[in-house]
């Protein structure tokens, strides 16, 4: 039997892309899945898609939204154990272009990282209460930065450090600490621009989920793997080999994208 089976998760950003695959996924193994998500129509048509879905609307950057998320949980599910920070989002740009207004930069650095750190400590005395779960979806990114995503980059390697820091506390409590890597996965998120790489969002989650069930800390999903090798054995080299990817009619590029 699925450990999953037992599970009572939230998943951020679960209206689309990876989210909503770990989320139907997770359905299928027994799992009960709230999703949230900013906008109410993507929300709408997951649920027409997976009707077991439980759906909360939610702009997880705002804290009276989170607060609101908070409530309906510890009231309505009591046993919520599983809590996924994945939502994400991610601008390509030229640093030295200066191009990135401070609002685009504040809302990548809150979705990614502070919404993840809020949620989990906001959720922390119930997940205590059910010796539950904190899974924090980074990437391989934040083992070797692309630097036309500076912002997601950074944002997503702190959130490692921070999932690190986090398992050492919170494994006091009673609390396990999970990270999951993925590499480049062909969703939306990728603004119609998926390198060739891209593996598909159904398989990024199965393996995932695997990686959960087996009951792993630190889960790295396919070409993940060997990126966090490269990155320890060949730093350097690692980072000229992802960065030679980028286009070289770059400017043209960013502005399609």
């Amino acid at each position: 039997m699925s450990k999953l089976s037992k599970k009572t998760a939230l998943i951020t950003g679960g209206d689309s892309g990876l989210g909503f695959e770990m989320a139907k996924q997770m359905i299928a193994q027994g799992s009960t899945v709230i999703i949230c998500g900013r906008s109410q129509d993507k929300l709408d048509k997951a649920k027409n898609k997976v009707p077991q879905l439980v759906t909360f609307r939610c702009d997880i950057t705002k804290h009276e939204d989170c607060f609101s998320l908070y409530k309906m949980i510890s009231e309505k599910f009591n046993e919520f154990n599983l809590l996924i920070n994945n939502a994400g989002v991610t601008k390509r740009y030229l640093l030295e272009k200066n191009e990135k207004s401070d609002d685009s930069i504040r809302i990548i650095w809150e979705t990614n990282y502070f919404a993840s750190v809020m949620l989990a400590r906001m959720f922390l005395p119930l997940l205590i209460k059910n010796k539950g779960t904190i899974v924090n979806v980074t990437s391989a990114l934040a083992y070797i930065p692309l630097s036309i995503e500076p912002d997601y980059c950074a944002s997503k390697s702190a959130l490692h450090s921070m999932t690190r820091s986090m398992r050492i506390r919170f494994s006091k409590l009673g609390v396990k600490v999970v990270e999951i890597f993925y590499p480049a996965v062909n969703t939306p998120f990728q603004q119609g621009h998926a390198p060739k790489i891209a593996i598909k969002p159904d398989i990024a989650a199965k393996a995932a989920l695997k990686g959960l069930n087996k009951g792993k800390e630190e889960i790295r999903v396919k070409i993940a793997v060997m990126m966090y090798i490269m990155s320890r054995l060949m730093p350097k080299t690692s980072v000229k080999i992802l960065n030679a990817s980028i286009p070289e009619n770059t400017e043209k590029f960013l502005k399609d994208a």
